[in-house]
């Protein structure tokens, strides 16, 4: 079981920042977090009937966030109000400002529920009760999202990228991925039976899906099992839980981000969404927000840790492609910095939490520097961008446009 902990209670994980930095203004603060822990899909029930009595303990519905998930997110967003309201000042104590004239968060989420449960439940964290406008104890935010079809900067291979992105799965299932899964051949029949099913069957059972796929959903039944903290499976072993889990983090690492052109429209619009963000405020933008709060899946933050040589390092978890897998909720931290000299340079400094690790410094293994100059970040993003073309060239998206239709004139229709 996962075990949601207190600030003091969090082991450090990663190298510190280190100390003398000359002086810095914080000028915009943006979080891409994954969701917190949630309930597995819909087929788990068909991939395992055999462990439906962990399936029946949720109490919320398949996919969406559990209530250790929401009290994960509610933790992050104390976190960002521990650090940017009570330590830094960075923040107003309401989202309304000092003089209540426009928000100073921008929440938005990636289509799923769950992720739109997340970025609520941040706001709990970080405007707690009492925090709202007066004879109100309740402080709501609003979240922002788009149907998914349209989705292009958190979910572009759900969308317009969705025709490559299966073409892509399919050739990574032959040879690659079947290579790997012969290799563990004796552990997902193990698996397969413990289950209740032969795992070979899974592309034809009812509302069944690919073998990668497959093996994901229950990985991904395990692990969620366990951070819910029920049961494992009868007869399933740590050992063979962590295996399962290893190939499956394999697998999602090596079909989405193998390639640089894969980590490009996985990642979407987000990276320029990012660099639109970053950027020091006009005098004329007095109402500019401060802090970009956004929510998405798992594989948006993997593949901007790809994008941005970001490697991550959480104990216990899978590795794969020099990484690990992710914390439920884990949150990435990207502050616009000017110097308080006369160059007034701006650079961009880079943290990473989970409910079981501190906010902690990271420097990006494709910058020069821990805290990166502004040119060098954007930098990295260009280039890669420049090398694979972009997310709408490589799935030959054409933006609609809205031009007036110009219709001939009829004959009013007479009785």
């Amino acid at each position: 079981m996962l075990t949601v902990m207190t600030s003091t209670q969090l082991p450090r994980l990663f190298t510190p920042l280190p100390t003398g930095r000359p002086l810095s203004t914080l000028k915009v603060l943006v979080t891409l977090s994954r969701h917190g822990s949630r309930r597995p899909n819909p087929i788990s029930t068909t991939l395992c009937p055999n462990n439906v009595q962990n399936s029946e303990s949720y109490h919320v519905p398949p996919e969406q966030l559990t209530e250790i998930g929401m009290e994960q997110m509610r933790l992050a967003g104390e976190e960002v109000r521990r650090e940017y309201i009570d330590n830094q000042g960075f923040l107003s104590n309401s989202i309304g400002g000092p003089e209540n004239k426009h928000f100073e968060t921008y929440f938005r989420s990636d289509a799923a529920d769950r992720c739109a449960q997340s970025a609520v439940a941040l706001g709990y964290g970080l405007y707690p009760d009492s925090t709202a406008p007066d004879q109100y104890y309740h402080q709501p935010i609003s979240v922002y999202m788009n149907q998914l079809p349209n989705e292009h900067d958190f979910a572009a291979p759900k969308g317009p990228c969705k025709a490559v992105a299966k073409a892509d799965i399919h050739a990574y299932l032959e040879p690659r991925a079947l290579e790997t899964i012969q290799e563990h051949k004796a552990l997902l029949e193990q698996v397969g039976q413990l289950c209740g099913i032969n795992v070979w069957d899974i592309p034809t059972l009812p509302d069944g899906e690919d073998l990668v796929t497959g093996i994901k959903d229950i990985a991904d039944t395990f692990t969620f099992d366990a951070q819910q903290g029920l049961r494992r499976l009868k007869g399933l072993t740590a050992e063979q839980q962590t295996e399962i889990e290893g190939l499956a983090f394999q697998h999602l690492m090596e079909r989405y981000f193998s390639t640089d052109r894969e980590v490009t429209y996985w990642v979407g619009g987000f990276p320029t969404l990012l660099l639109k963000n970053l950027q020091l405020p006009t005098p004329e933008k007095k109402e500019a927000f401060k802090y970009y709060s956004y929510h998405g899946h798992r594989e948006l933050l993997h593949g901007m840790g790809q994008l941005l040589g970001w490697a991550f390092d959480f104990a216990g978890q899978p590795r794969a492609l020099n990484t690990s897998a992710l914390d439920p909720a884990t949150t990435l931290f990207f502050e616009l910095h000017q110097t308080n000299s006369s160059t007034e340079l701006l650079f961009v400094r880079t943290f990473v939490w989970s409910p079981r690790v501190r906010r902690t410094g990271v420097k990006l293994a494709k910058c020069s520097a821990v805290d990166c100059p502004l040119a060098e970040f954007t930098s990295i993003i260009q280039r890669h961008i420049e090398a694979t073309g972009s997310w709408e060239h490589i799935c030959n998206y054409h933006a609609a446009t809205f031009t007036p239709v110009l219709h001939p004139t009829t004959s009013p229709v007479t009785p």
